[in-house]
């Protein structure tokens, strides 16, 4: 289905046009009735003579009223472009014929009206007139039709134009996530709140979770209406009526969208392709304040005018748009930029990433917003992965805007050629992946042979030392595991092929643990290692992370034998008395109070004790091993 769009100035009889075609009234304010003036949006539809239904969104063409005109104007397939015989091109008519052009609408038919009131040389005079302002254009081979809305003259053949104009292919999305921009909120009584706006992307029905986007209000679809007739499904390309259930029509706004639940994500900024236009004063400079209308919303905003200082009238170029609060917008979704004062359009485009991370002179974001404008889902997936952030699937479907079965398709062709890796639930460049590979072998072999005694660096100073952002990094180690690049243990991670047991069973090394197994539960202390051994302190440390000797603290060492047998017995207090004290550990193990104390702090420390009052009960964590 096909949404027709009226367009031009003020008093050129766009509302009278729409009610001889449709017989509905599509001013429907009783402001408009008394001015005798469209003010807001209109709705109408009609049955063309090929039996296509068409809808129709009757927009005001006093300049006071453009942002309610561009609220409109967004869902429009094919412009109906109104001039008055008796006055011809006016100042209105060349901003609509701007912003349907900068809103990519490419097919217009025009309908020349008030003919009735106009000779004919009047008459090809403002035809001549529309001809030379159309050409040039993408809207310079529309027809151009002499009608009568008053006595019905050229009314079929402006029929017959539009069916041909309407039966001509679209260039919009069919498949992708629904999407439909809210420009119109009411109650109906005893059902709720309703909504209205032109459908995008795909269907929509009875019965679905939706959310009211940027607010993410939680709605669910009671019912919906095309055309006045109650459907169970709505279309693409349709306007529609929603009836929602679960939400306030008080929090719904115009320029909201109404979307499958997180599937827009609302944002202050977005990257996009522009194109000031042709009758432009001057350049858009960089950190120009405009206002921008997309969708039915509008928001004041600042133009960061990315790789170049200016853009010259008629050039298109890469900008990033700052808005002044939250839009809910989507990729390839298309919008006009205004200038506050004097009030004028100034350019429009398409947005093409809706989560931009980078400078303003980046090459390399430029080159990837080249690629994000491809229509090949494929190139599209790879644009996103290209700087290397990890995105979940649903993160990839949403910034795209596409259909989940293209995503899905996408990247498993990707992941089968290796040009995406997957990690953990996200996905990732393969040549970001290989990058994290040999930064995370370098690491490993400068911290190595830093440390040839540790048996590893410690998980989360890897995670820094590699660059990495984010989550998923356990996931990321176990595919670097999966692919032998390193092994981990515990909290320690080292490179696949390291080994340090060569320093652990050197002469030094061995003669220590050889003294602490000697000493039983009475060991030296640290300082009387090093003196009569030589040892350094990093080789005990070495010894402790290997499990060969276990560190007590305040410079106490026990070979890892003596520690279980000494756990075993306490453990075995314990569970005769329902406690045990440091003296009674002292006593049962023969050794000194110094000792007994460290050793039950110790497992104080770990859990596995609990000090109450001057004796020790089991803690929340009692070893397997004994």
């Amino acid at each position: 289905m096909k949404v027709i769009g009226t367009a031009g100035h003020i008093d050129h009889g766009k509302s009278a046009l729409v009610r001889r075609l449709t017989g509905i009234d599509p001013d429907r304010l009783a402001e408009e009735k008394a001015r005798g003036m469209t003010i807001d949006l209109g709705f109408a539809w009609l049955r063309l003579p090929s039996g296509r239904e068409a809808s129709i969104v009757d927009v005001p063409g006093h300049e006071r009223f453009i942002k309610n005109m561009l609220a409109g104007a967004g869902g429009v397939d094919v412009a109906l472009l109104v001039v008055a015989a008796d006055e011809g091109v006016m100042p209105q008519t060349r901003e609509h014929v701007d912003i349907l052009e900068l809103l990519g609408i490419d097919s217009a038919v025009v309908a020349l009206t008030k003919s009735d009131l106009v000779d004919d040389d009047m008459l090809q005079l403002v035809d001549e007139e529309v001809r030379e302002l159309l050409a040039g254009r993408t809207l310079a081979a529309s027809p151009r039709i002499p009608v009568s809305a008053v006595s019905g003259a050229g009314i079929g053949r402006l029929l017959a134009a539009l069916d041909s104009a309407v039966a001509a292919p679209t260039s919009r999305a069919e498949l992708g996530q629904p999407y439909l921009p809210v420009d119109r909120v009411f109650v109906r009584r005893g059902f709720g709140p309703v909504v209205t706006g032109t459908l995008h992307a795909g269907p929509l029905t009875v019965g679905d979770d939706v959310e009211l986007t940027p607010a993410r209000l939680s709605a669910r679809i009671r019912g919906l209406q095309t055309h006045g007739r109650t459907v169970e499904v709505a279309i693409p390309g349709s306007r529609v009526a929603v009836n929602l259930a679960g939400v306030a029509h008080d929090r719904i706004s115009r320029g909201d969208v109404l979307a499958p639940p997180r599937r827009v994500t609302p944002t202050r900024r977005f990257d996009a392709r522009i194109r000031v236009v042709d009758s432009a004063q001057q350049p858009l400079a960089h950190g120009t304040r405009a206002t921008i209308h997309v969708g039915a919303a509008e928001a004041p905003s600042v133009v960061t005018v990315l790789g170049e200082p200016e853009i010259r009238p008629g050039v298109e170029a890469w900008v990033q748009i700052r808005a002044g609060r939250p839009l809910a917008v989507v990729r390839g979704q298309k919008f006009v930029l205004r200038l506050p004062s004097p009030a004028r359009t100034v350019a429009g485009g398409t947005v093409v990433d809706v989560s931009p991370h980078h400078r303003r002179f980046d090459s390399a974001a430029l080159e990837r917003l080249r690629l994000l404008s491809s229509k090949d889902t494929t190139a599209l997936v790879m644009a996103l992965l290209v700087p290397g952030r990890l995105m979940r699937r649903d993160e990839i479907g949403s910034t795209l805007g596409a259909d989940e079965s293209l995503v899905d398709a996408a990247l498993s062709r990707l992941v089968a050629q290796g040009e995406v890796a997957v990690v953990g639930d996200g996905y990732l460049s393969g040549r970001q992946w290989s990058r994290l590979v040999g930064s995370t072998a370098t690491v490993l072999k400068q911290f190595h042979e830093e440390n040839p005694l540790k048996s590893g660096i410690q998980s989360a100073e890897l995670r820094r030392r590699v660059g990495w952002r984010g989550r998923n990094w356990q996931a990321a180690l176990l595919r670097l595991q999966d692919e032998s690049v390193v092994r981990s243990s515990g909290a320690f991670v080292s490179a696949a092929e390291y080994d340090p047991g060569d320093a652990l069973q050197g002469d030094v090394a061995a003669r220590v643990v050889e003294v602490l197994r000697a000493a039983g539960f009475s060991p030296p202390r640290e300082a009387e290692l090093r003196s009569e051994l030589g040892v350094e302190s990093r080789l005990l440390a070495a010894l402790a992370e290997s499990g060969q000797i276990v560190y007590l603290g305040n410079g106490l060492y026990l070979a890892r034998e003596a520690y279980e047998a000494l756990l075993k017995l306490t453990l075995d207090l314990i569970d005769r008395g329902g406690s045990v004290s440091v003296s009674e550990l002292r006593d049962a193990a023969q050794t000194s109070r110094k000792y007994a104390l460290a050793f039950l702090e110790h497992l104080d420390d770990e859990r596995i004790t609990r000090r109450q009052g001057d004796v020790r009960i089991l803690g929340h964590r009692r070893p397997s091993c004994v």
